[in-house]
């Protein structure tokens, strides 16, 4: 009854209870994101104190840097090897101020580029004052290099503002989005207008060509200037998308560490809920075990001394995983002990538990749970179920199974339901009680087949000389074995009692 209702309920949630006893992983952690498309940039900037984002925007600095030291490398040998063309035929002195300019930038970018790692080691800030004054000095070289080239070039000296010098500004434009700054890389459109107006207008009022040429380069030179105006405010939209997405990012990352975080908090709290170690019993050797299928999860077992010497021992089963049914597991387990501490009256015991839980968990929620009521001198056990199941008795004489049927419905569904008596197990030398949950008789292959309890009770049956610990370790090597690649998508719990 139990595993069909199980069935029915989780084919509309999600896979499977937490773990418990297995190491924490990142696997099916939840993210709870904002509107990415909501924010602007007055929320971003509000972000930009997390020292996360300012160890991204210096990381992207050092791209960015790292970018134009390639650029300027291949520049500088592009610019020698032209030079000794030009030596070769008898030119002297053509390209050399452009080498020295080119050393002095990329001896800078180096510098600047030892300055943000140095930052980023020793975890300190950059100021704006900084930022912009670096942008301000590579906007230079492309300044200065049609300097140079309208006193050295054998061309007319306004033919200097058509080279192709004028693509550095631009590229020096699209790498300031690296900066991660909408500000930034307006200022660098600013930056490379105002440094190619400045020698637009040296060019205008020192050197002299016909009306003819004047006007048609001088009127191309200024649609460049308008051009790296637009570039800069094209580049700060983009350097503002780009900030955001990183920035949406990095506080996704953080809700994951977080949550990761509190998980490991609750599967720890989850770990400490259950026995320390077997109960020492006269005559009978228990174990217990539990390997949930998450961080968390929703199966327990427990034991504990009630009256007159008798030892109640319990399995719960709680649909669903991750932290509400962990919940759900913590209360269940709470209102158990508590229980049974003050009434050992089985059928009572349900009756009051099923009306608590029913107040407590969401309508889809259900518990499934079994207690067995030991007693060690009449080596009896009054065994009663909430929708548990399979319930599995071996006797040893009769080398034969008995199956034992629930004695109501799950727990937290039917608030007056009225449970009936437990069954009565009789045990002899060699007989076993295995309680286990349904994620071992539904644990199925690659071809989809369960492992069922024919199986579950095969291995019993094997190993039924073994010790209660041992014939739980052999159960999971089968279930796992059977499984191979299937990962396991439900908790594993069992509870051996063995009459020795």
């Amino acid at each position: 009854m139990k595993t069909a209702m199980n069935r029915h309920l989780k084919e509309h949630d999600s896979p499977a209870s937490g773990q418990i006893e297995r190491p924490l992983d990142a696997a099916n952690l939840g993210n709870h994101k904002g509107s990415r498309d909501n924010l602007d940039e007055q929320v971003i900037d509000s972000e930009i104190t997390l020292s996360s984002f300012q160890l991204a925007e210096l990381r992207s600095e050092c791209a960015r840097v790292t970018t134009l030291l390639s650029v300027f490398g291949s520049l500088l040998a592009l610019v020698v090897v032209r030079g000794a063309i030009s030596l070769a035929h008898g030119r002297t002195g053509m390209a050399w101020p452009f080498a020295v300019l080119l050393a002095g930038m990329t001896a800078y970018e180096s510098a600047w580029l030892w300055l943000i790692r140095r930052t980023i080691a020793f975890n300190r800030r950059i100021s704006n004052t900084t930022w912009t004054s670096n942008l301000f000095i590579e906007s230079l070289l492309p300044t200065g290099a049609i300097y140079l080239e309208i006193h050295t070039v054998l061309v007319e000296p306004h033919r200097a503002l058509e080279s192709s010098v004028v693509a550095v500004y631009f590229l020096l434009i699209i790498l300031s989005t690296l900066h991660l700054s909408p500000q930034l890389s307006r200022l660098a459109g600013v930056f490379a207008a105002a440094g190619y107006m400045t020698v637009l207008l040296y060019d205008f009022l020192f050197f002299t060509s016909s009306a003819g040429d004047k006007f048609l380069s001088y009127s191309t030179a200024f649609s460049y200037a308008a051009l790296m105006l637009v570039a800069g405010f094209a580049a700060g939209a983009v350097a503002g998308q780009i900030r955001m997405h990183v920035t949406a990012s990095l506080q996704e990352a953080q809700s994951r560490a977080k949550l990761e975080q509190d998980l490991n908090i609750a599967r720890t709290i989850q770990r400490g809920l259950l026995p320390v170690a077997p109960p020492q019993i006269n005559g009978f050797d228990i174990a217990g075990w539990n390997q949930p299928a998450d961080e968390t999860g929703g199966d327990y077992y427990d034991w504990q001394q009630v009256g007159d010497g008798c030892l109640a021992v319990t399995i719960a089963d709680v649909t669903g995983h991750g932290i509400g049914p962990a919940i759900g597991m913590a209360a269940c387990r709470a209102y158990a002990r508590a229980g049974l501490a003050t009434d050992t009256d089985l059928p009572c015991f349900l009756n009051h538990l099923n009306q608590l839980l029913y107040a407590d968990l969401p309508p889809e929620k259900f518990v499934t749970l079994a207690t067995g009521l030991l007693n060690p001198g009449k080596g009896t056990l009054d065994l009663i179920s909430a929708g548990h199941g399979p319930l599995l008795f071996y006797s040893s004489q009769e080398n034969r199974f008995s199956k034992y049927d629930a004695q109501g419905p799950p727990l937290g569904l039917l608030p007056r339901c009225r449970y009936g008596g437990p069954d009565r197990l009789q045990f002899a030398p060699g007989d076993i009680l295995v309680l286990v949950t349904d994620g071992f008789v539904e644990w199925a292959n690659a071809a989809d087949e369960e492992f069922g309890e024919n199986r579950i009770e095969e291995v019993i049956r094997v190993c039924r000389d073994m010790p209660s610990a041992g014939i739980i370790d052999e159960l999971y090597s089968a279930v796992s074995t059977f499984a191979a690649s299937t990962p396991q998508a439900d908790d594993l719990t069992a509870v051996v009692v063995k009459c020795v």
